[in-house]
């Protein structure tokens, strides 16, 4: 288990991509989405809650699999590359699992939530 200070939880970025690798495990979950926009296509690796913390927030277990479409909100990389954390998202048939509100990210809270103290 490591620090979640690499992410900037004071930003909110929204990613739609097709789901190329996923796991639900402990200590975090991990994402891998191919994403195509005015970059280009290109693969983003993220990482998010412990399975207790995605479970107390609405995730099921086949909410996400390879091949769906999803949409994330993630706090992203503080160094500018691809990737991030994520606090948010939205499965294929349009169900929700993540904090309800990412808009307005308390960072401390979200950190210490990422880092499970």
């Amino acid at each position: 288990h490591h620090s979640a200070v690499q992410f900037d939880f004071t930003k909110v970025v929204e990613y739609k991509g097709t789901v190329k690798q996923f796991a639900a495990v402990n200590p975090h979950m991990r994402m891998v989405l191919e994403v195509k926009d005015e970059k280009g296509t290109y693969e983003l690796k993220l990482e998010g809650h412990s399975t207790n913390n995605m479970y107390r927030n609405g995730y099921r277990k086949g909410m996400v699999n390879v091949g769906d479409v999803v949409t994330v909100r993630v706090a992203p990389l503080k160094n500018g590359e691809p990737g991030g954390y994520v606090l948010g998202a939205t499965a294929a048939n349009g169900d929700y699992f993540g904090a309800r509100s990412t808009r307005a990210v308390d960072a401390e809270k979200a950190r210490q939530e990422a880092e499970s103290r």
